[in-house]
């Protein structure tokens, strides 16, 4: 399922998460889903967001939730949010601008942010020049538990793409007040995603929310495999997170358009939003709970390990169609991905394919070397993924490639196709 939208082709994020295969089995059509985005207001009249907004009512959460106009009402204190909703949610296949992950979901503005709280652009790795509260997060995760399965939400899962600055005393202990309000919205069956944060190594520790018991932490993967340089990372991640691209990445943006080149976990965050929201439209009667949330279970059961430690990369990276799959099937058995390496997307058009590995190959010294279909050695990979060109940097020509994983468990091959 490839989607027309012409910055489709630049968006690195859908073939590291295999979202084409994924999206053969669910879009976001076969029952109403709605990702909240609980951060600085959604344009209301961007062209890849009003359709997502239509019907819904901004929701101002800066006292208590109250109603800040209709679908078309201009709300944003700055770019975040609405670069936020478009990796969870844009208006997908439309011939415009950019893909979000879940097709079919409706987007819900919540602004915990004003315009005075918003000295400058606050859309890049942190919010630096923004500032909110705990009580603003409950309120709206509170006004969330009112709207769970009702017709105009159906289920929701709520995004936070929130953190601390760096150095912030207590960052990563979740407060009185945030702890509760995520309580009784797992109660609810919400699932809730939060940014990990953007700490790096000096200051790994996990942002509240994220912190939060209950919620799935997302820390940020690069176009390489590797964790972002900026990435928090945790024990919170190894308990209950998982990885997401995260590093130049690129969206929809206030003024109607679209922007590259951006990074953070606030926008590895959403694209597992929008994988929750997929899940719960394939299987709406699944259970969320800080006792059983199967939808986490499913998103971290399904992941793919791309040899990160634990504190970073949680169970793995995302992969939209093992989740998808398992979410339809109940299972993985039978699936080729779970014996052999496999690529994806296969045939190789644009952009690159990410080699995934089986877990009796994930393993120590890991090594993917592609060669020619006649043994001729084409480049040793530095991650997991493929951008079709050798080791001068040169396009390969179309044809049949076998690539090779050796790791400390063992050796195992594949084979991608390259059409020019």
């Amino acid at each position: 399922m490839t989607p027309n939208d012409p910055q489709f082709s630049s968006q690195y994020q859908f073939g590291k998460i295999s979202a084409e295969a994924g999206w053969e089995f669910e879009t976001g059509d076969s029952s109403r889903t709605t990702v909240a985005v609980i951060d600085t207001g959604v344009e209301g009249t961007h062209p890849d967001l009003t359709a997502k907004l239509a019907g819904l009512v901004h929701k101002n959460c800066l006292d208590a939730c109250v109603d800040e106009g209709g679908g078309g009402a201009a709300v944003a204190a700055c770019e975040h949010g609405t670069e936020v909703a478009g990796f969870a949610a844009a208006s997908t296949n439309n011939g415009t601008q950019v893909s979000g992950v879940s097709w079919g979901s409706k987007v819900l503005s919540m602004r915990v942010f004003a315009s005075a709280d918003c000295t400058a652009s606050c859309g890049d790795i942190v919010l630096n020049s923004c500032t909110t509260s705990d009580t603003r997060i409950a309120n709206a995760l509170n006004y969330l538990v009112t709207q769970q399965n009702t017709p105009a939400y159906g289920r929701i899962v709520a995004n936070i793409s929130l953190g601390c600055l760096p150095g912030t005393v207590g960052c990563n202990l979740c407060t009185a007040t945030v702890q509760p309000a995520i309580d009784a919205a797992l109660t609810a069956g919400i699932v809730v995603v939060a940014a990990a944060g953007n700490h790096g190594p000096s200051d790994g520790t996990v942002n509240r929310p994220a912190a939060c018991s209950g919620v799935i932490p997302v820390t940020a993967s690069d176009s390489n495999d590797l964790l972002a340089s900026f990435s928090s990372r945790g024990p919170e991640v190894a308990a209950s997170g998982l990885a997401a691209p995260g590093s130049g990445l690129t969206s929809t943006t206030i003024g109607g358009g679209f922007k590259g080149g951006l990074n953070g976990t606030s926008f590895s965050s959403p694209i597992v939003a929008g994988a929750a929201a997929l899940i719960l439209s394939k299987k709406p009667t699944a259970t969320v709970s800080l006792a059983n949330n199967e939808v986490t279970n499913i998103l971290r059961g399904t992941a793919n390990n791309i040899g990160l430690s634990a504190n970073s990369q949680g169970a793995g990276r995302l992969d939209l169609y093992r989740a998808l799959r398992f979410a339809t099937r109940g299972t993985l058995a039978g699936f080729d991905g779970e014996l052999k390496p496999t690529a994806f997307p296969n045939p190789l058009r644009t952009g690159s394919v990410t080699i995934a590995i089986p877990p009796n190959l994930q393993g120590s010294s890991l090594s993917i070397k592609i060669y020619t279909h006649e043994g001729q050695f084409v480049k040793t990979l530095t991650g997991q993924s493929w951008d079709g060109k050798n080791t001068e940097g040169a396009k390969v020509a179309s044809g049949s490639y076998v690539f090779v994983v050796t790791s400390s468990k063992g050796t195992g091959s594949g084979r991608v196709s390259v059409l020019r």
